[in-house]
C-alpha cells in the first residue's frame, strides 16, 4: 500500500486492490498520507486460505475491473485545508464529568474507560513535569500520520490520570511510538492481538514508583497503569488506531486498554549482569523507555526444573511450538529482538550454577526448534527458509530465531516460579529512548 502511495505522489498510476474487510483501513491510510483518492479494486474477504478454484475466480472476476480503473479512473477527490498542530483545539461544554465521558464516547475521543476531563487548566498543570515546549513535534503518530506534540501527551495523561511526573516517561514513550523502526502503523492496524510492551530501567523507577517486582506488570500500580493507559488513548485519539475502521484486530485483548508495562527488577540482578538498557547501549545512570509491538506474552510456568538446563528444556517447549507466535508464516520475524522476561525464581537456579545471560540465550535458543514440516505448505517464506538455511527437509529443526543475540533478557517482577516470553510483531524493532526531564 505504502509503495503504491509513494508512486501516486510522484504522478505513476496505480491500481490498489483491497478485500473488503480492508479497504476502508487502505483509503484512511492513503487519506492519512495525503493522498485524497486512490484507485481502489475490491475483492470480496477473505483472500487467503482459500481453495484455488475461489482464488481463480476472484481473479477472474477483479480483472475487468483492474483494467478499468487503470483506464478510466480519475481522481475528484481532494485534501482538506490542514488544521493547525498547536495549539489543541478547544471546546465549551456545561454538564457533568460522566456527561463528559459520554460525549468523548461518541465522538471517538475515549477507549470505553472513564476519563479526566482534559480541560486547559489540567493540560497546563499537566505540562509542568516537563522542561520540553509544549508546541515541540515528536513526530507523526500511524495511521492517522497526527503531528504529535508535547501537548497532545499531556491531554492523554491528564485524561488517563496521570500525575505530572509521569510526563518524562510518556514524552519519552511517544517518541519511541513515531519512530520508524517500531512499525507502529502495523501493530495499529494489525489484525492480530497485537499490542504494546514497555520496559522501563534506570533511577526514574524509584522516583516515580514504576512497579518492578511482585505483580509489576498487574493491577494496583497508578504509574504503571495511568502511563499505560495513556499510551493506548495516544494510540487511538491522535494516532486514529479507532476499530473497525483502522484497527482491524480480529478479536484484540486487554492490551489495547493498557499498555503491558512494568519496570526491570534490578534489584535481582546478579553480580557483574548488565540491565536490559546497559545491554542496549545505555548507562546504567541512564533513564530509558523501550517499547516494542507484541503478540501476546506468553507465561511459561515451571514449578518442576531443578537445573538450568531442565529449565532451559521447558522454556524452549513452551515457545517453539509457536515459534515467533505470529507464525508459522513470518521468517521475518527470524531476525528480530524477541524478550524474555525472566523471573528471578528462574533466574536464581541459573546464577547458583554461574550461568551467564549468554550463556541462557543459547542455549534456549539451541533447543528452541520446530520441524520444517510444522510450518503451512502454502507459506511463500518455505523459498525464504530455503535461502536461509539450504536444502531442508521434512524433519529439519528451524530455530525460533537466527542468532540466539536475538533473544534479549530482562528480569521481569517478583517470587514465583513463572516467566514470559514477548515475540515481536512483524518488522517491530524495541525502540528505547532516554527519559529527558
Amino acid at each position: 500500500m505504502v509503495d503504491q502511495l509513494n508512486l501516486e505522489k510522484k504522478g505513476i498510476p496505480t491500481v490498489t486492490i483491497a478485500s473488503s474487510e480492508l479497504v476502508s483501513l487502505a483509503r484512511s491510510t492513503a487519506f492519512s498520507m495525503g493522498v485524497a483518492d486512490m484507485p481502489f479494486v475490491v475483492v470480496p474477504h477473505p483472500m487467503g486460505g482459500i481453495p484455488l478454484a475461489e482464488i481463480t475466480q476472484k481473479a477472474k472476476d477483479a480483472y475487468p475491473l483492474i483494467v478499468k480503473a487503470a483506464i478510466d479512473w480519475k481522481s475528484v477527490a481532494k485534501m482538506p485545508s490542514p488544521k493547525p498542530t498547536y495549539p489543541a483545539q478547544t471546546f465549551t461544554f456545561k454538564g457533568t464529568t460522566a456527561a463528559v465521558n459520554e460525549i468523548f464516547m461518541e465522538r471517538g475521543w475515549s477507549l470505553g474507560l472513564p476519563i479526566v476531563p482534559p480541560t486547559p487548566e489540567k493540560v497546563a498543570a499537566m505540562l509542568k513535569g516537563t522542561t520540553r515546549a509544549p508546541d515541540e513535534i515528536l513526530g507523526q503518530l500511524k495511521p492517522r500520520m497526527s503531528s504529535l506534540t508535547v501537548e497532545s501527551v499531556a491531554t492523554a495523561a491528564v485524561m488517563a490520570g496521570c500525575k505530572p511526573e509521569y510526563m518524562p516517561v510518556l514524552v519519552a514513550a511517544a517518541e519511541a511510538m513515531v519512530d520508524p523502526m517500531a512499525n507502529w502503523g502495523g501493530v495499529a492496524t494489525a489484525t492480530g492481538s497485537v499490542g504494546a510492551l514497555v520496559i522501563i530501567n534506570g533511577p526514574i523507577i524509584k522516583e516515580i514508583g514504576i512497579a518492578s517486582t511482585q505483580g509489576a506488570a498487574t493491577r494496583g500500580h497508578h504509574a504503571n497503569a495511568a502511563i499505560g493507559y495513556a499510551i493506548n488513548l495516544l494510540a487511538m485519539v491522535p494516532g486514529g488506531s479507532k476499530p473497525p475502521q483502522q484497527k482491524k484486530a480480529t478479536l484484540g485483548s486487554p492490551m489495547d486498554f493498557v499498555a503491558w508495562i512494568f519496570g526491570e527488577n534490578e534489584a535481582k540482578l546478579p553480580k557483574g549482569w548488565t540491565t536490559y538498557a546497559e545491554d542496549r547501549g545505555f548507562k546504567r545512570t541512564d533513564s530509558v523507555v523501550t517499547i516494542m509491538g507484541i503478540w501476546p506474552g506468553i507465561n511459561v510456568v515451571d514449578l518442576w526444573s531443578a537445573s538450568p538446563q531442565e529449565h532451559s528444556t521447558w522454556f524452549s517447549r513452551s515457545v517453539s511450538p509457536l515459534n515467533s507466535v505470529g507464525g508459522p508464516c513470518f521468517s521475518v520475524q527470524l531476525t528480530q529482538p524477541h524478550i524474555i522476561g525472566l523471573g528471578p525464581e528462574h533466574l536464581d537456579m541459573y546464577v547458583k550454577a554461574g550461568w551467564t545471560k549468554e550463556q541462557i540465550a543459547k542455549t534456549i535458543w539451541e533447543k528452541a526448534r520446530i520441524p520444517f514440516s510444522s510450518w503451512a505448505k502454502g507459506c511463500p517464506e518455505q523459498v525464504v527458509f530455503r535461502e536461509k538455511f539450504g536444502e531442508v527437509t521434512p524433519d529439519s529443526l528451524v530455530p525460533i530465531t537466527l542468532k540466539p543475540e536475538y533473544l534479549q533478557i530482562v528480569i521481569a517482577g517478583g517470587s514465583g516460579q513463572h516467566s514470559h516470553f514477548f515475540a515481536p510483531f512483524l518488522k517491530a524493532s524495541p525502540i528505547s529512548k532516554v527519559v529527558r526531564k
